[in-house]
């Protein structure tokens, strides 16, 4: 009878062990591999002369949410001129006010200043192909009751230039470059071929269904060689992972220093349609 109970002494210490092992484990698991000063959003587009910048401290928890960073100095120069941004009302939010013409094919620098640190990214300005000369990646058709369904693929592949694309319609709102939410709407040409087959695409696609003349207002915009190569990683680390994907990894942006993100330089171009012409 004593050595039972030895037996269950025993048993139970394993027990409590292998449980604290294990909720070791998992806190180690959770921790992220880097911890990150500052993450940047957003940057320079043509379309209009307002400019937003988006700046945060990343999340360090699964539960908890990006903290704004505020009294920070960002400062984007053109080639030309430098363009201070001042904080909105947005916290974190940086809006610039753009007067100079496009400088295709040369280099926008970003600087940021923020806790005695100096964080600076490049990005170049690539114009972009008019919509009217290429093919627009979407597809309509006439339905029974005379209404128009169409299919939005989230991502394309083989197109002579990359791109990034936004599609409004109804309840789908205008592109506004200072909204930062509006990310799940975008969808991608890509220059290079699909993934490996043993990555699943999942059929990522929008579908939609207006009346022959609602409008569909269609954003075209550019993307530098080096941001379409970093969207293209940072997709092969999330649409396109699967079962035989190798281990995740931090996809480094264009942002020195200890920074996360992408400040991207972007030409646009915008097209009004009603669904019939399409």
């Amino acid at each position: 009878m004593k050595g039972f109970r030895n037996y269950l002494a025993v048993l139970l210490c394993l027990l409590v062990l292998a449980g604290c092992k294990k909720i070791a484990m998992d806190d180690s698991f959770l921790k992220p591999r880097r911890v990150y000063d500052l993450a940047v959003e957003g940057g320079f587009n043509t379309l209009g002369t307002a400019q937003y910048i988006r700046l945060t401290k990343p999340a360090l928890h699964p539960d908890s949410i990006p903290k704004p960073i505020v009294k920070a100095s960002v400062v984007v120069n053109d080639g030309k001129t430098d363009i201070v941004f001042r904080e909105t009302t947005t916290p974190g939010v940086y809006q610039g006010t753009n007067r100079n013409d496009p400088n295709y094919n040369n280099a926008y620098t970003l600087t940021i200043k923020y806790n005695g640190k100096t964080y600076t990214a490049v990005d170049t300005l690539r114009q972009v192909v008019n919509i009217v000369d290429d093919f627009l990646p979407l597809s309509t058709h006439l339905q029974a009751d005379k209404t128009i369904q169409g299919t939005i693929p989230k991502h394309t592949f083989g197109y002579l230039n990359p791109n990034k694309w936004f599609i409004a319609y109804q309840d789908i709102p205008l592109w506004n470059p200072a909204k930062f939410d509006q990310t799940k709407y975008y969808s991608y040409t890509h220059l290079l071929g699909s993934p490996n087959s043993l990555y699943p695409l999942n059929n990522l696609k929008r579908t939609f269904t207006v009346g022959q003349e609602d409008f569909i207002t269609i954003y075209k915009i550019s993307l530098s060689e080096n941001y379409a190569r970093y969207l293209y990683s940072v997709f092969m680390e999330t649409d396109w992972s699967g079962l035989f994907s190798s281990v995740p990894v931090n996809v480094e942006g264009n942002i020195s220093g200890n920074a996360q993100g992408y400040f991207s330089v972007s030409d646009v171009d915008a097209r009004r349609y009603k669904a019939k012409e399409l």
